[in-house]
């Protein structure tokens, strides 16, 4: 939330918050408690959410955010999160673009509304696929995810972190003497990388990265 709030006041880039776990209502109050005024901005069409049902079988989720992002004119996108569509992949249907077409209509982005959909009961099958549709819309998407506790599996469906162009991993060390988060950035095409961690404090304003801890 902070990343999409900052991107629109400094950057100018409007947001999209795709929520399958938390009402709006609920998201707007915790924004307010960071000093961000989120409803404000959906006035101003700047920035919008949409959240998921999972009782409804056969859900076209790809159309919907795309219809949702288009409208506000999104560069940014927040998907919150992975590990709750993975639960209820079998209510979804994704596009697919290489469906015979009845129609014999193929042009453009008219493949993606004709050709059909499938739902998919294949986990790793509907992850890498959802991520490649939403990556077509063109913003910059942000994929909540976690992790299998106790190992070192970065995320529980074990093909996000491949079919991403980054992974940043947030992690809770929780000591007998003290309590440490930390952020840590594990991938990111066509940057350079230091390896290591930088504690991760929460503060009134929002999250701040602090002090870096290289590994050796």
């Amino acid at each position: 939330m902070q990343v999409l709030h900052s991107g629109i006041k400094k950057s100018k880039e409007n947001a999209l918050f795709v929520t399958v776990e938390d009402y709006p209502e609920k998201l707007n109050y915790y924004a307010k408690n960071f000093g961000w005024d989120l409803e404000d901005l959906q006035k101003k069409k700047k920035f919008e959410f949409l959240r998921i049902p999972i009782d409804r079988k056969g859900y076209k989720i790809i159309d919907k955010i795309e219809e949702k992002a288009r409208k506000i004119k999104a560069k940014r996108i927040v998907i919150d999160s992975l590990s709750a569509l993975n639960i209820n992949a079998r209510m979804f249907d994704l596009p697919l673009k290489d469906q015979p077409d009845p129609t014999g209509i193929i042009s453009n982005r008219k493949i993606l509304k004709i050709a059909g959909f499938a739902p998919f009961e294949d986990i790793s099958q509907f992850t890498y696929l959802f991520i490649n549709r939403i990556n077509d819309i063109g913003a910059t998407t942000f994929f909540i995810t976690d992790s299998v506790p106790g190992t070192d599996m970065l995320t529980k469906d074990g093909v996000s972190e491949y079919a991403c162009d980054g992974v940043i991993q947030l992690q809770l060390h929780d000591t007998s003497k003290n309590v440490n988060r930390t952020l840590a950035v594990k991938k990111m095409r066509g940057s350079n990388i230091i390896p290591g961690m930088n504690l991760l404090k929460f503060t009134k304003t929002g999250l701040e990265v602090g002090e870096f801890k290289a590994f050796f």
